[in-house]
């Protein structure tokens, strides 16, 4: 499938939801992955094997990105297998709140930067206005601390399970479904002019 037509098939989902929430929810929930399209054993592997690393429901995994619509609106470019990215989310509220609690006494609330390593000002602002304005926690950009440590093994070992169809699968952790719709949708955006 080319690059237009799958833009075009994502702008009539569009046409047919206005409503942002919904809109997301249709393309990102109850839409199969364009990635997994053919194996959706492996889907269910994954989301299950997610789903019981975090102790959250199945349901409360969905994916994103060019895995999921079979482009990436960033790059402006099809999904690659084995070079793009699989973006997983944890849609559960204790979960992000055990994440937030994590954040805020890893760094005492935001007083002591020294947990994120190597990142700037800059990456550490966008973390922060991310968990605020978006209810969005991704696991790569967490300070340091045991949580994170455990989390992003995880990562690790299911990206590894994977690498011939993912470069690595990323997770992010957001407060709720409308957290997750409206993230998802406005990166939609340059799609759905």
């Amino acid at each position: 499938m080319t690059l237009e037509i799958l833009k075009g098939e994502v702008r009539s989902i569009g046409k047919r939801f206005p409503n942002r929430e919904e809109r997301a929810r249709r393309l990102f929930i109850t839409e199969r992955p364009a990635s997994l399209s053919r194996d959706q054993d492996r889907e269910f592997r994954i989301k299950t094997e997610i789903s019981q690393q975090f102790s959250i429901p199945y349901t409360a995994v969905s994916f994103c990105g060019s895995a999921q619509i079979g482009f990436s609106v960033h790059k402006d470019q099809l999904f690659q297998p084995g070079v793009s990215d699989l973006d997983a989310a944890c849609i559960d509220a204790q979960l992000f709140q055990r994440a937030w609690i994590d954040v805020i006494e890893t760094t005492r609330a935001f007083t002591d930067l020294t947990p994120f390593g190597h990142r700037t000002t800059d990456e550490i602002n966008v973390f922060r206005e991310q968990i605020v304005k978006r209810g969005m926690i991704r696991v790569d950009a967490m300070p340091l601390s045991e949580t994170k440590t455990a989390w992003s093994t995880f990562q690790g070992r299911v990206s590894r399970k994977h690498t011939d169809l993912f470069k690595r699968i990323s997770l992010a952790i957001y407060l709720n479904e409308y957290a997750f719709c409206w993230k998802q949708d406005s990166s939609l955006a340059t799609v759905m002019r």
